[in-house]
């Protein structure tokens, strides 16, 4: 072997020896932020370790965890929670979470970064329950899940279910980023009373089935079971349109159109309004 020969495969060793400590001995853990407010107080456990008590923020290595809280009123009867959570190196997680009862009647939001292609943004939205109509700085964009570019900025995301009370969250977007959010709705009192008409003038329309509901001509639309026990019609195909009246499990009324998750019916003779189609079939 020469010494021409021997000098190249020291320099490939060098070379070699330089991108395995590159990549596995000098490669940084990345860091990412960690933000955490409840209601009530709460203990915070990340991978079953006690990290602090809410209103938290922290430094923690990027990955993968199991995040715990566990009310610490020892007087209430707040149900604990716990998800999935990413941490993204050079960003902070936020969640907000408000404790209930029952995961019924708990609420909150998770958010976070993920990279993707340069110049992208994007915002990528899921909620329990999910079918959830989804507004954006004021604008109705669809219902949950949902994925769709977005520009880089400050926005105002509002999600709304019919039953739940609806949540808030403000979010920036930033390019090479995909904005994440996981929202929980709780569910509304009002959905454990009686229903009573809630717009002054206006009375409920009285669709139980009956023998002439039956008989209804095809198409038409088919009220599913709700957590409330009625399904609100509203004069517009949004959650924030006036309610008109109010259509019970099972009742059958015509069909007219349809929009991005909702119908179009007559709940009365000579009277027309929109429903969700989350709790509506239709039938041809």
């Amino acid at each position: 072997m020469n010494r021409k020969t021997i000098l190249v495969i020291i320099l490939f060793l060098f070379a070699l020896l330089f991108v395995v400590y590159k990549l596995v001995i000098a490669k940084p853990g990345g860091i990412a932020g960690l933000k955490v407010i409840s209601d009530p107080n709460s203990s915070i456990y990340l991978d079953d370790k006690f990290i602090g008590k809410t209103p938290y923020e922290g430094r923690h290595s990027s990955g993968e965890y199991i995040l715990k809280l566990t009310s610490e009123d020892g007087g209430s009867n707040n149900v604990p929670w716990q998800d999935k959570i990413i941490l993204t190196s050079g960003t902070l997680t936020y969640i907000k979470k408000d404790l209930g009862s029952s995961d019924l009647f708990s609420s909150g939001e998770v958010v976070y970064l993920e990279a993707i292609d340069k110049d992208e943004i994007q915002l990528t939205i899921t909620s329990t329950p999910d079918a959830a109509v989804v507004s954006i700085d004021g604008l109705e964009k669809g219902i949950t899940p949902l994925n769709l570019p977005i520009t880089e900025g400050e926005h105002d995301v509002v999600v709304n279910s019919t039953g739940f009370i609806g949540r808030t969250v403000k979010l920036k977007a930033v390019k090479s980023f995909r904005v994440v959010v996981k929202i929980q709705l709780a569910l509304s009192p009002e959905s454990t009373v009686s229903p009573t008409p809630s717009v002054p003038g206006t009375t409920p329309a009285d669709t139980s089935p009956s023998p002439e509901s039956s008989q209804t001509n095809k198409p038409y639309v088919l009220i599913k079971d709700t957590p409330t026990g009625f399904l609100r019609v509203r004069l517009d195909a949004s959650l924030s349109a006036t309610e008109v009246a109010q259509l019970t499990p099972g009742a059958k009324v015509p069909y007219f159109e349809e929009k991005s998750g909702w119908f179009k019916v007559a709940y009365e003779e000579g009277k027309e309004g929109w429903v969700s189609s989350r709790y509506a079939e239709k039938v041809e």
